[in-house]
């Protein structure tokens, strides 16, 4: 059964747009109103050079912004006030299509306002509304005005009784914003944005680098939708010139029609979860994939803010898994070069992308991956697994190859006295040995503590001591004469008033004569 008893007035309240208001922010407000010129001058085959013009008066705390886009139609009027009106469709390779846009970003700026508009060559009009409008829940009517002449195609938006404060930190930052949002747009001859007269320049997230055999990859081709219309896909994938853990600028980037959506990217969804890139990790910060998606509005997967991708989008599934799979190629590209990203990267900062066709990003062919580089196997886990079976029957000989590593570690480091400290370890890490050797080792004879004491009190009676139970063909008087140089340099740094240098070629040795002592002791593996 079904019968009508009324009719539900659907008229949508004026909290409407303040409700959708709370989280626009300077740039966010600003850029909406770049966006709604940009699809005028879109719209209008782009024929003349667009110019948007904004200017701050902090004194006044007034912003104007002005462009020669085209102006709207009378008939139009209404869409720079209706919730969800707009003249674009669907189907147009703008930017708006929600039709929210202009009307909250000023409304998240301005309590007074005024947009005047001539288009073409028409007649000029001008609408303005304030806080005591947008207070009248029940109110829609707004009057418009025909007003004096201002130049042929253009629209000026003038914001008073700003909303929030705006000082020159936020005017900077904001024309950096731009500067990045736009980039695509500001590399062209015919389209310019100025902000109190500075003329912004475009700047890009393209610092690559082109190590030979991974340089930056460029994936293009069409996304063919399951509505018949089809996405132009252009995809760059690479490492960069220098590493960004602090400042994040690592992970995915989305360009939607040209404008920036959304920098660096790094949630489960474009990949940074365990078992694909990994959670977000310093080792993957010279990574970088930067999207660009082109195509109908509908088919563009942003939020009705055009700050966020909507990865429950069709097109983002689409593409996703195709995408994962280059996310996961070039995360581990950055990882595996890790620890050595100015040797083997961040010197080669010019070169060539290559270009790859991609005739269907559906699929996840593995050809249009990069080969990675042989993961650089620790030293400290390549220890721990060749005497993972001494240490099980021999648990005393773990700190004495582990001694070997922490050697290997500080050699590495960036100290000025790290040869000394490394001397040292490997000075004790014989001595322990020959004591572990003795106590534990040996077979033939049981050493007291007592004797233990004696023999340990002087050097040459521990070498003497294990002299006893290993040839000289397994360690030589040369090898012999080499423990007790190291061992008399390691007393002059303990027991003299003058330090004495460690040289890398003197470390190089002792370390050597240290870890044959170690095998011929106890068959430890380096």
């Amino acid at each position: 059964m079904k019968n009508k008893i009324s009719e539900i007035d659907g008229t949508p309240h004026k909290r409407f747009i303040l409700s959708i208001v709370s989280d626009y922010d300077l740039n966010r407000s600003i850029s909406e109103l770049i966006d709604n010129a940009t699809d005028i001058w879109i719209k209008n085959d782009r024929t003349k050079k667009l110019k948007i013009k904004i200017n701050f008066d902090q004194h006044q705390k007034t912003i104007k912004i002005e462009d020669n886009s085209g102006g709207v139609k009378e008939s139009e009027l209404n869409f720079l006030i209706s919730p969800g009106a707009s003249s674009n469709t669907q189907d147009d390779n703008t930017i708006g299509i929600f039709g929210v846009g202009t009307k909250r970003a000023v409304i998240a700026l301005s309590q007074d306002i005024k947009i005047t508009t001539r288009y073409l060559k028409n007649k000029t009009y001008r609408i303005e509304f304030d806080e005591d409008w947008l207070q009248k829940e029940e109110e829609w009517l707004l009057p418009y005005y025909e007003v004096n002449e201002i130049e042929q195609g253009s629209t000026i938006i003038d914001l008073q009784k700003l909303r929030i404060s705006i000082d020159e930190d936020d005017v900077y930052n904001l024309k950096s914003f731009i500067s990045y949002t736009y980039a695509k747009f500001l590399d062209k001859s015919n389209f310019e944005i100025l902000v109190d007269d500075i003329n912004i320049k475009s700047k890009k997230y393209e610092n690559w680098a082109y190590p030979k055999g991974y340089e930056p990859r460029d994936y293009s081709g069409i996304l063919n939708l399951t509505s018949g219309r089809k996405v132009n896909v252009n995809v760059i994938a690479g490492l960069t010139t220098e590493s960004s853990p602090a400042s994040g600028e690592y992970g995915v980037y989305f360009y939607c029609n040209d404008r920036l959506i959304i920098k660096a990217l790094k949630s489960p969804e474009v990949g940074f979860i365990k078992g694909i890139a990994g959670q977000p990790h310093p080792s993957l910060s010279i990574s970088r994939v930067i999207v660009s998606l082109n195509g109908a509005s509908i088919d563009m997967p942003w939020n009705s803010s055009k700050s966020d991708i909507n990865t429950n989008h069709p097109v983002f599934k689409d593409l996703q898994k195709w995408l994962l799979e280059i996310v996961k190629n070039f995360t581990s590209l950055s990882r595996r070069l890790a620890g050595e990203w100015p040797e083997t990267v961040f010197k080669y900062n010019t070169g060539e992308i290559s270009k790859i066709s991609v005739p269907d990003f559906n699929s996840t062919s593995k050809s249009y991956l990069l080969n990675l580089p042989t993961v650089n196997v620790k030293f400290i886990d390549v220890v721990k697994n060749k005497n993972a079976n001494v240490s099980k029957s021999k648990p005393w000989t773990k700190g004495l190859y582990e001694s070997i590593i922490a050697v290997d570690y500080i050699s590495k480091q960036r100290i000025e006295t790290k040869n000394r400290i490394a001397l040292l370890m490997l000075d004790s890490a014989l001595e322990i040995s020959f004591k572990e050797f003795l106590v534990n080792d040996v077979t033939s004879k049981y050493y007291t503590d007592t004797d233990i004491q004696r023999i340990f009190a002087k050097r040459h009676l521990v070498v003497d001591e294990i002299k006893k139970y290993v040839s000289k063909k397994d360690i030589t008087d040369i090898d012999w004469k080499k423990i007790k140089y190291y061992y008399d340099l390691r007393s002059k740094l303990v027991h003299e008033r003058a330090t004495v240098d460690i040289t890398d070629n003197q470390l190089k040795d002792h370390r050597e004569i240290t870890e044959k002592v170690l095998k011929v002791l106890f068959k430890l593996k380096f």
